[in-house]
């Protein structure tokens, strides 16, 4: 799964669950909002409990919820709990050809110079931000 996929599901639960304001999210609930297959949700909101953005209850009354506050929980946050592997695909390398074997090098500190310029934008966007905004869009 690409990674922007992966942000993308984690913004939409995170926002999902400050904006509606409930107490526990079932992974079927969140799936079904998020339009997709619960496994996938599951494999999302296990990062994000890595991460230690949400955290979860068994039993009846269980589910998942979120822990950080909102207003500190920002899209860098998310982007770092979702990320997998670098965020520049490249093909594997042929050892067969010269620019293909070390494309690596030619362009590898260009590529993690340009996801890094994205966490100041990326960080200065907290959960409760995007949720105003939506409350914002809503009443209109």
């Amino acid at each position: 799964m690409q990674a922007n996929k992966n942000f993308s599901i984690a913004i939409q639960i995170c926002v999902y669950m400050d904006y509606v304001g409930k107490e526990r999210y079932s992974s079927q609930e969140l799936a079904e909002k998020v339009m997709t297959n619960p496994v996938v949700i599951r494999r999302q909101l296990a990062r994000l409990i890595a991460a230690g953005i949400i955290d979860s209850q068994n039993g009846p009354t269980g589910g998942y919820f979120l822990i950080r506050d909102v207003n500190e929980l920002n899209l860098w946050d998310l982007y770092t709990a979702t990320r997998e592997g670098e965020f520049f695909n490249r093909p594997k390398p042929n050892p067969d050809c010269v620019v293909s074997s070390n494309l690596k090098y030619l362009v590898g500190d260009v590529f993690d110079e340009a996801e890094l310029a994205m966490e100041p934008k990326l960080a200065a966007v907290s959960i409760s931000d995007l949720s105003k905004k939506l409350s914002k869009l809503l009443n209109c």
